[in-house]
């Protein structure tokens, strides 16, 4: 019986010398991709030293105080009016799509896994694939200039974020009930309706509120490419080197996104349940 207990604790504490070897050999190899990594892109330590005060110069010497006189009139709040809708619509025409796509791009339950499933997962990779602020520049050279072009590009946000996170949550369902429904002849439409949205229904919920909160922000910036929103007084100050009226707007899009923050914090009370 000792002897059996020897070999027990024996085998333990190599069990946890290997993984603490393991470990070290991982941070190890990190530090060393790390140093590596900062090496082969020549990036100037030296110079995170002096950074801080040439920032701390930058902020309160140029542009602090923030000219709010400059912010808060009309032609910008105008912009802010256009980015909010810019960020409704957006949301909700991706988050119609999105619906759709993740019930295409969720293996366990498309209606097609020949052809719908990789359609499903092309328009994801797609969408994912391209950041926000090209699709507006894209979409600008195309359209024009103006908020039709952040619409579209914050739809295609939408689809990306809320239609990969959707089919993930659809692949993780109880099949028990889907099976059960086409057990009795249920078409895929009436399955999609009654067999799977009621199980994905409060995540969804929750996906759809957090991607508003999200493209909120990324709605602000979208000016910047000529594509509507209130970005574009943010470039045209910074070019223009005014820099106390483009602290003004950002001090006026951080006031824009902690409002969002709590209406997004409210909504998903009162709305999402895990």
């Amino acid at each position: 019986m000792a002897s059996y207990l020897e070999s027990v604790y024996q085998s333990y504490f190599r069990a946890v010398r290997i993984g603490r070897l393991l470990k070290f050999c991982g941070l190890l190899l990190f530090l060393s991709t790390a140093i590596w990594t900062i090496h082969h892109l020549n990036i100037p330590i030296e110079r995170i030293v002096g950074m801080f005060g040439r920032l701390a110069h930058m902020f309160f010497g140029r542009m602090m105080p923030p000219d709010m006189v400059y912010a808060v009139q009309p032609g910008i709040l105008f912009r802010v009016v256009e980015t909010i809708e810019m960020t409704f619509l957006g949301s909700f025409f991706g988050t119609v799509i999105a619906l759709v796509v993740a019930w295409f791009a969720a293996w366990n339950v498309t209606p097609n896994r020949r052809y719908l499933y990789p359609l499903g997962r092309g328009i994801l990779v797609m969408a994912r694939s391209v950041p926000v602020l090209i699709w507006g520049m894209l979409l600008v050279a195309i359209l024009g200039f103006g908020p039709l072009a952040g619409v579209i590009a914050l739809t295609l946000l939408t689809i990306s974020f809320a239609g990969k996170l959707m089919s993930e949550q659809v692949e993780a369902i109880d099949m028990g009930p889907v099976e059960a429904m086409r057990a009795t002849g249920a078409g895929p439409i009436k399955v999609y309706l009654f067999g799977i949205i009621p199980q994905v229904k409060p995540a969804w919920i929750g996906i759809a509120i957090y991607n508003w909160d999200s493209i909120f922000r990324a709605s602000t910036v979208l000016g910047f490419v000529g594509a509507g929103g209130l970005g574009i007084y943010l470039r045209m100050n910074i070019q223009e080197l005014e820099y106390q009226n483009a602290m003004g707007v950002i001090t006026l899009i951080i006031c824009l996104v902690i409002v969002s923050e709590i209406t997004s914090h409210f909504l998903r009370g009162r709305f999402y349940k895990d």
